[in-house]
């Protein structure tokens, strides 16, 4: 695969990485905001519980699927491209520790709102 295809490739993976995130934050701010008003009937808490639930799935599914294919792509890497400062970093990125930081915040992040809620 040739470094501008390659380099396509990581910028789309990437920036549905970074909508994950903008999503993660919406999902956090939007509960809290519908937790302040204090007003949740017990019904509407669990119906919202399992929305939260849900979506935050779905958010580490997709960030895990996106932080999965970026490290693949490190394959896919040409000899002229490994050999510049770019391709250098890339085959040397920790993506154990980026997939278990994706974890921690994409799973984390809704089971906390999940006991803020039903608290």
């Amino acid at each position: 695969m040739n470094s501008i295809e390659l380099r396509g490739w990581i910028d789309h993976r990437a920036q549905m990485l970074w909508i994950c995130m903008k999503c993660l934050v919406g999902l956090i701010i939007g509960v809290a905001i519908a937790a302040s008003y204090g007003g949740l009937s017990d019904n509407a808490e669990v119906a919202l519980s399992i929305a939260v639930g849900v979506v935050g799935f779905f958010l580490w599914f997709a960030a895990f699927g996106a932080i999965m294919d970026i490290a693949t792509m490190r394959k896919d890497m040409d000899d002229e491209l490994r050999a510049t400062a770019f391709g250098a970093n890339f085959t040397k990125a920790p993506f154990p520790v980026y997939f278990a930081i994706s974890t921690l915040a994409m799973l984390g992040a809704p089971a906390m709102l999940i006991v803020m809620l039903n608290s």
